[in-house]
C-alpha cells in the first residue's frame, strides 16, 4: 500500500533525503562565517519556512510518541538537476549524443509544468489511543497551484467523494486499496512525455507500436484509458473455510495457511475495456469459457496452470465496473458483496476500522491483522530454517519477523488543495516506526545473504548426499563381483550394506531416502537433485 504505515522503507528513504536537505540547509545558513562564503551555500528564508511548518503542523496532533516534519522544497528539482547537469556536461560539444542531450534537456522543463516539482514539504504524527491503536496522520504538502495538474490527479485523482466500489469488496477481504486516481491522466501523462521529451522518430516509433496493437490485436489504449472513470481497488481475501499447503524451505514442513485470491476492479464508462480485452484473447486463441449458475456473467480464462494457489483467471462487468479476480468464485463474490451491500463494508470489523474517518475521500488502505500474521507464518516457513545446526540463524530471523504479528491498519486518503492527508489508525506506535526504519537496512541485508547462504548450504547437502550414493554404488559393485551378479539382477539390501562403512545406510543431509536400484542402474535419492552422474 502506497502510504500505508506497513510501507515505510520507501517512506523512509524519501524523509531520509529530505531531512539531510533541511539539515544542509540549516548548515549553510546558521554555520558562522570563516572566510568567504561557500558559493554551495543555500540561503535559506525563514519566514517562509516557518510558515510551511505551520501549514504543516496544522494536519497534524502534537503530544504523541511521533512527531516529524521536513521541509522537503527543492528536493526533486535539485536531485534532477544533480543528474541532469552531469549528462549535458559529458554530452557538450559531441555529435554523436547531440539527440540524448536535446532529450535530457527537456526533462525538467516537463517535470515542473506536469507538477512533480510540487512537493513542499512531509509531515507525520502518531498519538497513542486508549483502545491500544494510534492515530496516524501523514501529509504531503504541495503547491496549491499543483492540485489539478496531471501528476496529481494520476496519483490521487481530484476532489474527496464516495467511492462506490467500496462495495464490491468481498467480506472475507484482509487486505485493500482503494481510489480515485485518474488512469487516464496517467495515460495521457505518458504520452506527453514520449511527444514533448524524445525526438520525432520516438514519438513516430511509439504511434507506430500503439497502431500495430490496433491492429493485430484489436486494442486501442487511448481509447481504453478514456473509458475508465476514475475509481478502482485492489484486494486480497483469505477463506475463512478452504485452506492450502504451501512447501517450505528444506527442512520444514508444509504450511497450512487460508486459501487467497485477489480480485480487483475498474470503474467504467462503457464496454471498451471489456470488448478490447475480448479481442486480445481472440487474437491470442485463448479460450474463455461463459460460466452458468450462480457464476453467470462471470467469464474463465482457459489456463490450466498447476499452483499450490488456486488462479483461474475471470472477469466481468457489473453495474459499470470491470471486475477481474484470480478465479470465478472471488468475482462472484464481488458482485454478491455490491448487490446486497453485505461485503467488507458492512463487517463490524470494518465499521470498527473507519470509525470517525472521513467517508468522503480518494481512497482508503485497510489491513487486518488476520493477514499479516498469516503473511508473517509464510515468511518464517521459507525464510526461518530448521535444525540444530541452524537454530541461531532462525532465532534471529523469527526476532526480526515477530514484530509484525497481529499488525493491522485502516488509513483513509483525503486529496486537499494543499497537499494528501492520509489519516487513520494503525497498531504500530511512534516506537515501532523508528525501530522498523532502523530495521529496514538489516532486512535488505538479510533478504539478499539468506538466498545465497540457503543456496550454498543446499549446494553442500547436494554434495555430500552424492558422495553417499558413490558409496552405495561402490558397496553394489563389490557384492556383485562377489556373488557373480549379472546386469539388472535385483540387489538384496542388507547385504549390499555389508560393504558399507558401519554396515549400515548412509544419511542423506535433507533427509532424503536412498532406493539401491538393480545392477547396472544407479542408486537414487528422493531429494530432485541428488543424483549421479549418467
Amino acid at each position: 500500500m502506497r502510504k500505508s504505515i506497513v510501507g515505510l522503507l520507501g517512506l523512509g528513504m524519501i524523509l531520509g533525503m529530505g531531512l539531510r536537505a533541511e539539515v544542509e540547509g540549516a548548515v549553510a545558513t546558521n554555520a558562522p562565517a570563516v572566510g568567504a562564503p561557500s558559493s554551495n551555500a543555500k540561503v535559506r528564508d525563514p519566514a517562509l519556512s516557518k510558515l510551511r511548518y505551520d501549514m504543516i503542523m496544522g494536519q497534524l496532533d502534537a503530544g504523541g510518541d511521533l512527531l516529524l516534519v521536513a521541509n522537503l522544497d527543492g528536493l526533486i528539482k535539485g536531485g534532477v538537476e544533480g543528474i541532469v547537469k552531469p549528462i549535458m556536461a559529458m554530452g557538450k560539444g559531441r555529435t554523436d549524443s547531440q539527440a540524448i542531450i536535446d532529450c535530457v534537456a527537456k526533462i525538467p522543463g516537463f517535470l515542473d509544468k506536469n507538477g512533480f516539482y510540487a512537493l513542499q514539504g512531509f509531515g507525520m504524527s502518531v498519538v497513542p489511543r486508549a483502545d491500544g491503536l494510534n492515530t496516524v496522520k501523514c501529509f504531503v504538502a504541495r503547491d496549491p497551484a499543483a492540485a489539478g495538474l496531471p501528476l496529481w490527479r494520476a496519483m490521487v485523482g481530484t476532489n474527496p467523494k464516495v467511492i462506490e466500489c467500496s462495495d464490491f469488496l468481498p467480506a472475507d477481504t484482509e487486505l485493500a486499496r482503494t481510489g480515485t486516481a485518474e488512469w487516464r491522466s496517467l495515460w495521457k501523462l505518458i504520452r506527453a512525455g514520449v511527444v514533448e521529451i524524445g525526438t520525432p522518430e520516438t514519438a513516430a516509433a511509439f504511434d507506430k507500436q500503439l497502431a500495430m496493437l490496433t491492429t493485430n490485436m484489436g486494442v486501442n489504449l487511448d481509447k481504453v484509458f478514456d473509458s475508465c472513470s476514475g475509481e478502482s481497488f485492489f484486494s486480497v481475501q483469505l477463506s475463512r473455510t478452504a485452506t492450502i499447503e504451501l512447501t517450505g524451505m528444506a527442512g520444514n514442513g508444509p504450511v497450512t495457511m487460508p486459501q487467497p485470491s485477489f480480485l480487483l476492479g475498474v470503474a467504467v464508462l462503457d464496454n471498451t475495456l471489456v470488448t478490447s480485452l475480448e479481442a486480445a484473447l481472440a487474437k491470442s486463441g485463448m479460450m474463455v469459457v461463459t460460466n452458468e449458475g450462480e457464476l453467470t456473467g462471470v467469464k474463465t480464462l482457459n489456463l490450466p496452470i498447476p499452483l499450490p494457489i488456486p488462479l483461474q483467471p475471470s472477469y466481468a462487468v457489473f453495474s459499470n465496473v470491470f471486475l477481474f479476480g484470480s478465479t470465478p468464485a472471488v468475482v462472484s463474490e464481488g458482485i454478491k458483496a455490491f448487490q446486497t451491500k453485505g461485503g467488507l463494508t458492512a463487517t463490524a470489523q470494518f465499521k470498527k476500522a473507519f470509525e470517525g474517518l472521513p467517508t468522503q475521500n480518494n481512497g482508503i488502505e485497510y489491513m487486518s491483522a488476520r493477514f499479516m500474521n498469516t503473511f508473517s507464518e509464510v515468511q518464517k516457513a521459507y525464510m526461518c530454517p530448521q535444525g540444530e545446526a541452524d537454530a541461531v540463524m532462525s532465532g534471529v530471523m523469527k526476532q526480526m519477523l515477530s514484530y509484525r504479528q497481529d499488525m493491522q491498519s485502516a488509513m483513509v486518503i483525503q486529496n486537499r488543495k494543499s497537499g494528501v492527508l492520509t489519516i487513520g489508525n494503525s497498531s504500530v506506535g511512534g516506537k515501532e516506526m523508528i525501530a522498523s526504519l532502523m530495521m529496514a537496512p538489516v532486512g535488505m541485508m538479510a533478504a539478499m545473504a539468506i538466498p545465497s547462504f540457503m543456496k550454498a548450504k543446499t549446494h553442500s547437502a547436494q554434495n555430500a548426499c552424492i558422495n553417499n550414493l558413490r558409496q552405495l554404488e561402490a558397496a553394489k559393485e563389490q557384492w556383485a563381483l562377489a556373488g557373480k551378479k549379472n546386469q539388472g539382477d535385483a540387489v538384496v539390501e542388507s547385504e549390499v550394506l555389508q560393504y558399507v562403512r558401519g554396515n549400515k545406510m548412509p544419511i542423506c543431509p535433507q533427509g532424503g531416502h536412498y532406493t539401491l536400484n538393480a545392477i547396472g542402474e544407479n542408486c537414487e535419492c528422493s531429494i530432485p537433485g541428488h543424483k549421479l552422474a549418467d
